[in-house]
């Protein structure tokens, strides 16, 4: 164990065993989940109303119907024709247009969607379909 947690450890089992800790409101209670330290507080009941009723904010109903889309879109690729292909990169521009767009309402970089490298996804089936391997998509 390094020394620091030690000291974390020694420092809690101290505050416990004096009573620190005895009087915390909500003693023996779960934790509410449902609270978010980290939600700006003027868009609590917003998000709680979304929540309650089964909806999301709409940043995430949005990254889920371009994920469904992204899926729609892969599968027309599989019937590799020419007529096919071109429709996957019209298709495919688009929904690149549309994850740029979502990227810019998101409210963190660490939901950010990477663009399809459209290219790079029609050189695969084709290499897949020469070779009767299955697919694998780039990430």
């Amino acid at each position: 164990m390094d020394k620091w947690e030690s000291i974390a450890e020694r420092k809690i089992r101290e505050a416990m065993e004096a009573g620190a800790f005895d009087n915390l409101p909500d003693k023996g209670k779960p934790i509410p989940l449902d609270v978010n330290a980290f939600e700006d507080p003027s868009l609590w009941m917003a998000h709680h109303l979304l929540r309650v009723n089964g909806f999301a904010p709409p940043w995430i109903e949005e990254a889920r119907e371009i994920d469904q889309a992204s899926a729609r879109l892969r599968a027309t690729l599989k019937h590799a024709g020419p007529r096919a292909i071109a429709e996957f990169r019209e298709r495919g521009a688009e929904l690149n247009r549309r994850i740029l767009t979502y990227n810019l309402k998101c409210p963190s970089a660490q939901f950010h969607k990477r663009p399809l490298d459209l290219e790079a996804e029609i050189k695969a089936v084709r290499a897949s379909a020469a070779s009767n391997v299955p697919t694998r998509f780039p990430d």
